[in-house]
């Protein structure tokens, strides 16, 4: 059966810190949470523009390594801006320093002929909103591991298109009705490295911001989402149980923002506990789920007794 690298996010310290990262987006609370994403990673240095046009003002006076871009903007959209960088590698243009700068489209489209469209613009890589950190982190990951061979010719400028990446993670390749034993161990570690990536991330948004607030809140239930499909895809009952929880109490209070502080956070702590300890301890992990659930058991008694 076909294997799937899970994106790890895990770029060195020392490569994030020297990064100059260029955001571009007209929506200011997007532009935000991106660069509180990037600069909680350890980016040393992010700076925005809110559409295409003012985008040239930045590149030419930063020069960044790397543009994030939305794809849908005024002005000038993210494809214009992507065919405006990489016309200056055959009509060098004062405001494009490096026509071949990695531009990463940020996007909630994703038809096949939209990533065409992209792609034929000279994109590197996508991220699809609504994303999280790790999203984010890992397509760093890819254009500063995995650099592609910039072509120049008449019909394409942009970094070579034959490696195809994927628009979004969607899991190791299994069946949730495959039998245990088709669970790789390898894949299993893989899933809980990840899912460790993407905790770290998000507590690292969360001290960033100054605590929780909508965004994170919204953001760490697409965390849990994704945390119970990856434990589920390869049978991590204890971690599948454990994002189930939050998952379900939110549902029940009516939503993320409406979440108790107190039972975010320990999720958080249950699934760095059981991440970081030995795999094969159940016993240890469910101990340790049962008390989360007997957590949000008080709240949910304390809530009913004050709506009372």
């Amino acid at each position: 059966m076909t294997k799937r690298q899970l994106p790890s996010a895990e770029v060195a310290g020392e490569a994030l810190a020297s990064l100059k990262v260029l955001v571009v987006d007209d929506h200011a609370n997007t532009v935000r949470l991106m660069s509180d994403v990037l600069r909680a990673a350890g980016v040393g240095q992010v700076f925005s523009a809110p559409e295409g046009l003012s985008a040239r003002e930045q590149l030419a006076r930063r020069a960044p390594d790397i543009v994030f871009t939305d794809w849908r903007m005024p002005l000038m959209d993210g494809l214009e801006l992507t065919r405006l960088i990489r016309m200056a590698a055959v009509r060098p243009d004062p405001t494009v320093p490096n026509p071949e700068v990695p531009v990463i489209m940020v996007t909630g489209h994703r038809s096949a002929r939209e990533v065409e469209e992209a792609r034929e613009a000279g994109v590197n890589e996508f991220v699809i909103k609504p994303f999280t950190p790790a999203a984010l982190l890992s397509r760093i990951q890819l254009v500063l591991s995995q650099p592609r061979p910039f072509i120049v010719s008449n019909a394409y400028i942009g970094p070579d298109r034959r490696r195809r990446t994927e628009l979004s993670y969607s899991g190791p390749l299994r069946r949730t009705n495959d039998p245990e034993e088709v669970v790789d161990i390898v894949e299993r570690r893989a899933a809980r490295e990840t899912i460790s990536v993407e905790l770290e991330a998000m507590r690292r948004l969360i001290a960033t911001r100054g605590g929780v607030d909508r965004a994170t809140l919204q953001m760490t239930y697409r965390v849990m989402q994704h945390t119970r499909f990856r434990a589920r895809q390869v049978r991590d009952r204890m971690l599948e149980r454990a994002s189930d929880a939050l998952l379900r109490y939110a549902e029940e209070v009516g939503g993320m923002e409406h979440c108790d502080a107190e039972v975010v956070g320990e999720h958080f702590n249950v699934l760095s506990r059981i991440l970081e300890a030995d795999e094969h301890d159940a016993a240890g992990a469910a101990r340790l789920v049962r008390g989360l659930e007997s957590l949000i058991r008080r709240k949910r008694a304390a809530r009913a007794a004050v709506a009372a």
